[in-house]
């Protein structure tokens, strides 16, 4: 799309503008959901549906108070329709496209945090360790409501993250719901790059090895591979991976670590509408390990480390400890347009080896233990919680000491932490 092409050409009062775009956008909601449902009727159903479209349209040309940019108000309509039906997907300018086709979490300036859109907003699915949001105190489940003062409600991720990155190197102001909390609250954080952390590598009580990735970037896998192969030189008896506040990251890295401890068989799959079903298989050259193997997994555990996480538990290798994973989990394609802009869609979902789509039901844990300062992210759940009046101390990891006890005792999977 051209620069003179922009979506805020024509000048409107904001309360125009939104009554124009909500308006056009439920009308073409409904014309083509109307067009969908009436797929087993005439076809004319459909035709009948977006004539009611242009009608109104026409009426809005003609009758509204003041004189629209219908050109404004169709492509308004254009991001509504997709971002009710996909709200990771979005309409991309041709300035967006090109913001979206050089993001890397790992170079582009922005607050650390992995986000996605969920009920109508950007929420923080995890943080990454030693990144701005990390030292703000941000984290899963946190609502952005506001950018410097703008309303996040109508961005889609890309523009969300193109607002985050620059200008790099300057504070940005956001308004920020925290877990639970009824009122937003202000928050100022640097816009820079956050460089991923190593994979984290130790011998923790019993013989027992700690694998940590705080990111599933290009890489990790095979630098997890080799954490894994020195400390199985130590004569470890079992396994944790640590998959708490791992979110985001790579396909290929999340099939690669999951075959490290899976020689055979099925790690899941990825099917759509329109996109043949691709099976991931391991690769019996590729596993190091048939030691015991326990997961450790969160709500902030969500996209790759969920990949692993369904084939590690579905493929009976590991238990899984913690709370149930974010469910987020889709991939998407560019779908270029005549004008230089094109649609971001999610064109296909990920599920586990036995089934079970990612996107829609997350992981569940077999063993469930909950941190004692954790809040779970539960959007039915509107009670208020009210902040500590004195700093939290540092607690007991509950987690991972019982990962070590069903590591130790696998029977004790059976039974739900206390």
């Amino acid at each position: 799309m051209q620069e003179g092409h922009a979506l805020w050409e024509v000048s409107l009062n904001s309360k125009s503008k939104y009554g124009i775009l909500l308006f056009s956008s439920v009308l073409v909601i409904y014309a083509i959901i109307g067009g969908m449902l009436g797929r087993v009727s005439a076809q004319s159903g459909a035709y009948q549906q977006l004539s009611i479209f242009t009608d109104v349209l026409s009426h809005i040309k003609d009758d509204y108070v003041d004189e629209p940019s219908l050109k404004e108000a169709l492509i308004g309509a254009v991001r509504g329709l997709i971002e009710s039906v996909d709200p990771h997907g979005g309409y991309l300018t041709a300035k967006e496209l090109a913001f979206y086709k050089d993001y890397n979490p790992q170079k582009t300036p922005g607050i650390g945090a992995i986000i996605i859109r969920r009920f109508g907003y950007p929420i923080i699915v995890s943080v990454i360790p030693g990144g701005p949001a990390a030292k703000a105190g941000l984290g899963t489940g946190d609502i952005i409501e506001s950018i410097d003062n703008v309303t996040t409600r109508e961005m889609n991720i890309v523009q969300l993250n193109a607002v985050l990155a620059s200008p790099a190197g300057k504070p940005v102001k956001l308004s920020v719901i925290k877990r639970r909390r009824a009122e937003p609250e202000p928050v100022q954080l640097n816009r820079e790059a956050t460089p991923i952390p190593a994979v984290e590598a130790k011998i923790v009580e019993s013989n027992v090895a700690y694998i940590h990735i705080p990111y599933l970037g290009a890489g990790k896998a095979q630098e997890a591979k080799k954490q894994i192969e020195g400390l199985l030189k130590k004569n470890v008896t079992g396994i944790v991976l640590d998959l708490r506040g791992t979110a985001g990251g790579d396909e290929q890295e999340a099939v690669q670590l999951a075959n490290l401890f899976i020689d055979s068989g099925s790690l899941g799959y990825l099917q759509g509408q329109k996109f043949d079903k691709k099976t991931f298989t391991a690769n019996p050259k590729d596993a190091v390990t048939k030691l015991p193997v326990v997961a450790l997994i969160n709500q902030g555990t969500a996209g790759a480390a969920e990949i692993i996480a369904g084939a590690l538990v579905d493929n009976k290798r590991a238990n899984l400890v913690g709370t149930k994973t974010f469910g987020a989990a889709a991939f998407q394609r560019v779908i270029p347009m005549d004008d230089g802009a094109a649609l971001l869609l999610s064109v296909a979902k990920y599920y586990t080896p036995s089934g079970v789509e990612i996107q829609e039901n997350g992981i569940k844990p077999t063993v469930e233990a909950l941190q004692q300062s954790e809040e779970l992210f539960n959007p039915d759940d509107d009670t208020e919680v009210v902040p500590p009046s004195k700093a939290p101390v540092v607690e007991e990891d509950r987690q991972l000491k019982k990962a070590i006890e069903v590591l130790k005792d696998p029977s004790k999977a059976l039974k739900k932490a206390a």
